[in-house]
């Protein structure tokens, strides 16, 4: 066999990423570049989309950037395959033109997500796993045919981004089920795109796309799509992932009771079930793992490197990023858990979507800093235990929701990059904890799709296996645990009391 590399394609929220793996795991050569996203005048100003045509461009681009970095030809490369941001769509007409390309943060439909749940909300959840359904396809139609209903009217097919991107590859229009599970429309019982929902909130018939599982081959890259990428036309395509299920992938999470925490801008926390569990209390998500026969539960901490980022600007301003990350690592390690006293509530939080209420968020200190010699390394520190209180709860709350014990914990991810921080987690967590000192375990996973939709290997457990990049094993302090116990407990206790002063203040 000729070909021996494998291209992933990673559409994230804040940019997009080309990664080029040999069939080892091991990755070769990486291209990135940020985009942005514009607010259309008919549904400011919360409302966000994305030009197709500019961001396909950026990803045709980065393709190049990457081959030409790993020094290799289009004859070189097995496979190509994509993973995106959840929640994100695109929908397109009946010739394939993209009339709505939308990232998960746009919100214009906010209303029309109100009236379903107000309406069908615990069916919806029921069969979904997923509400509140502002931010879901459902709602996203519904505004559609009230604000644009020219656009409504010649909507064909509704794709997630990853699976958008496999089109543009490859001319096909496919849904992979752990992408469409996170789209609003998908029975995750039964694994199928729901007539019931569908009749119900009576949305277009049709627009739902074949079902295909990661890591199948669902066509080759088009003599277009060749031209533009310098990929060759023939060269096989294979369905991705949702970026955090080809991230647990990546990390070789895929059993039941392994959690797997893919902390980046946002600290997703998933715990693999062998049948679908739904949170009788509505808090959280359920969704499909890649691994077929298995399922995802989430208890997200929600913003967790957006938070952290946020610090580090405020507190280290003009320092390169990487500089200013290892500074913070190392000034961390030198203040003892309980950070001084402080206590830090700057995103991470307890997962609960029946509560859509702001956050009330920043320091407190349990004795005025003047006095306790509180500096910037405290902050630093009272950031990372956040981070790790916050990891903990939803961790407890997967296992109370699952009646599943959690059996071992992994974590990848821009955040997993600081030594200081998983050594939080162990020590908080008071159990080993496997992390993974690359930042994009996504596109490892995604890597393995390719590799198996190539018919490297038979299936993706086998990829795992082979393509798996190194960890490290963290134990926790012998004493350590018992000691951060009465903080995480003073963490909880306080951020149920901010929860509540916000209720009372309205």
């Amino acid at each position: 066999m000729a070909a021996k590399y494998l291209l992933a394609i990673d559409a994230g929220s804040g940019g997009g990423r080309a990664l080029v793996f040999d069939l080892e795991g091991n990755r070769v050569a990486s291209a990135a570049r940020d985009w942005s996203y514009y607010v259309p005048e008919d549904a400011a100003p919360m409302r966000k989309e994305f030009d197709a045509g500019e961001f396909w461009d950026i990803i045709c681009g980065l393709i190049g950037q990457a081959m030409e970095e790993a020094s290799i030809t289009s004859a070189d490369v097995l496979a190509v395959s994509a993973a995106s941001q959840r929640e994100g769509t695109v929908f397109l007409d009946k010739e394939g033109r993209e009339l709505y390309a939308g990232p998960n943060v746009d919100i214009r439909a906010l209303v029309e997500g109100f009236a379903i749940d107000g309406e069908h909300g615990d069916e919806v959840y029921r069969i979904t796993g997923h509400k509140p359904s502002l931010i879901f396809v459902p709602a996203r139609l519904k505004w559609f045919q009230a604000n644009r209903p020219g656009v409504y009217e010649r909507i064909d097919t509704v794709l997630s981004i990853s699976d958008w991107i496999i089109y543009r590859l490859s001319g096909r229009r496919v849904g992979e089920i752990t992408c469409i599970a996170d789209l609003g429309m998908f029975d995750i019982h039964e694994l199928r795109w729901s007539t019931r929902l569908i009749e119900m909130l009576g949305l277009p018939a049709g627009v739902c796309p074949e079902v295909v599982t990661a890591g199948s081959r669902v066509g080759e890259v088009t003599p277009d799509a060749a031209a533009r990428t310098g990929l060759a036309a023939g060269t096989p395509v294979a369905a991705g992932g949702a970026d955090t299920q080809c991230g647990l992938l990546g990390m070789g999470v895929r059993d039941e009771g392994h959690v797997g925490i893919v902390a980046g801008w946002s600290g997703v926390v998933q715990m693999v079930t062998s049948k679908p569990v739904i949170d009788p209390g509505g808090r959280i998500w359920t969704g499909c793992h890649v691994i077929p026969g298995k399922w995802v539960l989430e208890s997200n901490a929600q913003e967790s490197g957006g938070g952290y980022r946020w610090l580090r600007e405020l507190l280290y301003p003009g320092e390169d990023d990487g500089e200013a990350y290892a500074l913070m690592d190392k000034q961390a390690l030198e203040v003892p858990p309980g950070a001084g006293g402080a206590l830090a509530f700057i995103g991470p939080q307890l997962m609960d979507m029946t509560r859509m209420l702001p956050s009330l968020g920043g320091f407190i200190f349990s004795v005025t800093p003047t006095i306790t010699g509180v500096g910037r390394e405290h902050l630093v520190r009272a950031a990372m235990e956040c981070l790790c209180y916050a990891f903990r709860a939803n961790c407890a709350q997967l296992e109370e929701i699952s009646g599943l014990q959690a059996k071992e914990v992994s974590i990848g991810g821009g955040l997993a990059q600081s030594r200081c921080l998983v050594q939080i987690l162990a020590d908080v967590l008071d159990m080993p904890v496997t992390a993974f000192d690359m930042r994009h375990v996504t596109s490892w996973g995604t890597a393995m799709c390719a590799a198996v939709g190539a018919g490297a290997y038979p299936d993706l457990g086998q990829a795992v296996e082979a393509m798996r990049p190194a960890s490290r094993i963290v134990e926790p302090g012998s004493t350590r645990g018992q000691e951060y116990t009465q903080y995480y407990r003073k963490w909880l206790s306080t951020a149920g009391w901010l929860n509540r002063l916000v209720e009372e203040v309205g």
